[in-house]
């Protein structure tokens, strides 16, 4: 995987396959837009606005975030700093038709949610609880179309699968359906963020792909293994997320924030490490982290 660091570029860069550099720290966008966020839109943007121009080019999504406000936001990110972005989506995941409806009355329910904690754990538990998982590719369709319209782009960066069972990823139709994509021109890149290393070698069945993102600790599980020699055979970009959970098995003792930045980006085959954020402060201690 290839390196670079330009002059005055605050933030080292390593590529994908196609010669694109992203930065090794990319932005987590799960909470933008959320109810169980305090902080509000227009501070968020500001702090986005605040890691592109610090060299972060890596911003990542998903079409269920925020009931599709995550994407909206990033959408105006880009158009503000137009060609400085790199924007990864996910789908597979979608919200029941009155989530719109929720959608509506966030400013409301932020207020009643903020004031009552037990209140706003449960309205993040019944939120999750009423996904819908569905990969067939007449769901994913539209779905993309929602992405493409909701961030302003003809063509997505790259495009994930949100979380797809290691069954889903075996299917033919998948690995058809990922190529019509590409060839579609809706997207640039695909690939699947996926829970396990079982599900990284499921993934890795699927010729189009070309980006993984899986959690710190599953790939903390690669070196040594073939699945890690595929990657790097097929210069696949490799994301790892939950970073900050991360726990040092031998003391038993969690990392520090810094710690878990830098080990997570430190091997060689890991592209970059997501990693969510809302505020300037914890922005500021994230960039500390990064060599």
């Amino acid at each position: 995987m290839a390196r670079r660091r330009t002059r005055g570029q605050a933030m080292e860069r390593r590529s994908l396959s196609d010669g694109t550099y992203l930065s090794v720290l990319g932005i987590g966008c799960s909470r933008v837009g959320s109810i169980s966020n305090s902080v509000s839109i227009g501070q968020i943007e500001a702090t986005l606005d605040a890691a592109v121009e610090a060299g972060i080019n890596l911003f990542d999504t998903a079409n269920i975030y925020g009931q599709g406000d995550s994407e909206r936001a990033l959408g105006r990110l880009l158009r503000r700093h137009r060609g400085r972005t790199f924007v990864v989506t996910k789908v597979g995941g979608r919200h029941p038709r009155y989530a719109g409806l929720i959608r509506l009355a966030k400013p409301l329910l932020r207020i009643v949610t903020h004031s009552r904690p037990k209140l706003q754990g449960a309205v993040a538990q019944a939120r999750t609880a009423t996904i819908v998982h569905d990969f067939s590719p007449a769901d994913l369709r539209p779905a993309i179309d929602g992405c493409r319209r909701r961030l302003g782009l003809d063509q997505l960066d790259g495009l994930l699968l949100h979380s797809p069972s290691i069954e889903t990823l075996h299917k033919p139709e998948i690995s058809d359906f990922l190529e019509e994509v590409l060839r579609g021109g809706k997207a640039a890149r695909v690939g699947a963020s996926v829970d396990s290393l079982a599900a990284i070698k499921a993934a890795l069945s699927i010729p189009a792909l070309s980006m993984i993102q899986a959690p710190a600790d599953v790939a903390a599980q690669l070196p040594g293994t073939t699945i890690l020699q595929s990657i790097r055979e097929r210069k696949i970009g490799l994301f790892v997320r939950e970073v900050l959970r991360r726990s040092d098995r031998k003391t038993h003792r969690d990392w520090s924030p810094r710690a878990a930045v830098s080990h997570a980006i430190a091997p060689h085959f890991v592209t970059a490490a997501i990693i969510g954020v809302s505020t300037r402060q914890h922005l500021n201690e994230l960039l500390s982290a990064v060599p």
